[in-house]
């Protein structure tokens, strides 16, 4: 599942898409769902690398989705999570990501309900020691700390639930409780000024090939956002037919 040289998308994780970047060491871009953890150090080790040699996660935003996997990675990887302090809250034992305000200080050994440690918070700009450089783009509106990381040498964007990428076009992402329109908006305006040849979405297929062109086709676009509708009796059910092999890739 390699897009471009060192840069891979992890098979076994379609509901919320992970990737891999390959340097001196290892970096991920999300961890997926609770049970994606599998999935990932299979997937390391296929590659020929190994999950002592994964140093850093970098979350693009602090919902479950792209989340839950991540303590079952850090029990078996002396990787460090790096984040937006905007989705992030402080407690007594230091800070965690949060999507559920103060709630994030109950530590609830549930799958959803787990606290994911935050070791390092980015800001925007910066710029992230790994693979030639990772450029963070803080893009506020999906949730406060949203961030795009950029691979800037490779021309790849990784976006997290700000745009996703269904492998042809990019689309906006779902409205989602406390989003903003306003800053995600700007966001979006924002990015349209980059130039980014793969978009690695936080959900679909990655868009490989004038992945700005497309994106900027998006923004000229009257904005249909995603529904809910759509999700649960389009996009799920298709994620689902493939996970059984049924369909192919592209939904």
């Amino acid at each position: 599942m390699e897009i471009i040289r060192g840069i891979h998308v992890v098979p076994g994780t379609r509901i919320s898409r992970v990737y891999l970047i390959e340097g001196d060491d290892l970096t991920l871009i999300d961890t997926g769902m609770p049970w994606s953890a599998g999935s990932v150090f299979r997937y390391i080790r296929s590659i020929g690398r190994q999950p002592t040699e994964l140093s850093r996660i970098l979350m693009t935003h602090s919902h479950p989705d792209h989340t839950g996997g991540a303590p079952g990675i850090l029990k078996r990887s002396g990787a460090q999570v790096v984040a937006h302090h905007e989705d992030s809250h402080y407690h007594n034992s230091g800070r965690s990501l949060s999507y559920m305000g103060g709630l994030s200080a109950l530590d609830v050994p549930i799958p959803f309900l787990r606290r994911t440690r935050l070791d390092y918070t980015v800001e925007d700009s910066g710029l992230i020691a790994a693979a030639g450089g990772i450029r963070v783009l803080h893009t506020p509106g999906h949730t406060p700390g949203s961030v795009c990381y950029f691979l800037e040498q490779d021309g790849v964007l990784f976006s997290g639930d700000t745009i996703f990428s269904d492998r042809k076009r990019a689309s906006r992402s779902m409205p989602f409780p406390g989003n903003d329109k306003e800053r995600y908006q700007r966001s979006l305006e924002r990015l349209a000024a980059l130039d980014f040849d793969i978009l690695c979405g936080g959900h679909g297929s990655p868009l490989v090939g004038d992945a700005s062109k497309e994106f900027r086709k998006m923004m000229n676009r009257k904005p249909q956002l995603p529904t809910w509708g759509e999700f649960f009796f389009k996009r799920a059910p298709n994620r689902l037919l493939h996970h059984l092999g049924l369909i192919g890739e592209d939904y």
